[in-house]
């Protein structure tokens, strides 16, 4: 309940262009609070903190509108207020905060992929050989020789891949492939439509 009263006299006093419409908004406020069976001591009890908090200058007595006594007091809580961000800038500010932080980890993250991929291959070698049964061991020949040159040497951190290509046997090379469309369709044809004549010439 705290918060309600603080936060109704925060606008009042934002929001008011002079000591006597602020006042007005007070006895509104104090009212209302009445009215909803708020009882009058924590009331005064709560309008002397806010009083408090924001003027120090304030002085207290049992009558709530001594509070502030002029139009000086009232400027200087308006100004102090004014200056003072609201809940909603508050909370504008933290999600801008939120989202700016979100954007910096996920680029974090972004470029910590692409490194990592960049890196994946750099010290890699491939080399691709044709698979055929008489050449079953090729793989393992080829990495005792790469490790036999270069395992003590500057090269060695290089890692070599052997990867195997498929084997087009005869039946794959002799066997009838269908043509490119574009080698199917016939020039003339194509010329005719486009010029509106036939292949003997006439116009169609």
């Amino acid at each position: 309940f705290r918060n309600v009263i603080q936060t109704a006299l925060t606008r009042a006093a934002r929001y008011s262009s002079s000591f006597e419409i602020f006042n007005n908004e007070r006895r509104a406020i104090h009212s209302m609070l009445l009215y909803n069976r708020y009882p009058s001591t924590y009331i005064h009890d709560q309008f002397e903190k806010f009083f408090v908090k924001f003027n120090s200058s304030a002085s207290f007595s049992s009558s709530l509108l001594s509070m502030i006594i002029d139009e000086n007091q009232f400027s200087t809580l308006h100004q102090t207020i004014t200056n003072e961000p609201t809940a909603k800038q508050t909370q504008l500010t933290i999600s801008a905060a939120a989202v700016d932080m979100t954007q910096r980890h996920t680029q974090i993250i972004e470029a910590t992929i692409k490194r990592n991929n960049n890196n994946k291959f750099q010290n890699n070698v491939f080399v691709h050989v044709t698979h055929e049964a008489r050449l079953k061991g090729l793989a393992r020949e080829i990495h005792q020789i790469h490790d036999n040159h270069f395992k003590n040497t500057i090269y060695g951190n290089i890692r070599l891949i052997v990867g195997y290509r498929n084997n087009r046997n005869i039946e794959f090379e002799l066997s009838r492939k269908r043509p490119p469309s574009s080698i199917l369709k016939d020039p003339l044809s194509k010329k005719t439509n486009h010029n509106g004549i036939n292949g003997n010439g006439a116009n169609i």
